[in-house]
């Protein structure tokens, strides 16, 4: 079953990278753009892993 996800992401990967003619300042210009007009709340979790690491350095005796 992972094989066949695997596959299909890669297909996908190569895909867009054809569409941006393996260009890849193309591809990221593509995907942002793709990002911001998406209808689907965009996940950044770098917040909660910085409030992490502040909440396991503020801990006495680490």
């Amino acid at each position: 079953m992972p094989d066949e996800i695997i596959q299909e992401l890669w297909q996908i990967k190569d895909s867009m990278a054809r569409e941006c003619e393996y260009d890849i300042d193309m591809l990221v210009d593509h995907l942002q753009t793709r990002q911001r007009t998406a209808d689907q709340k965009v996940v950044d979790l770098r917040a909660m892993k910085e409030a992490s690491e502040r909440t396991v350095s503020t801990k006495p005796g680490l």
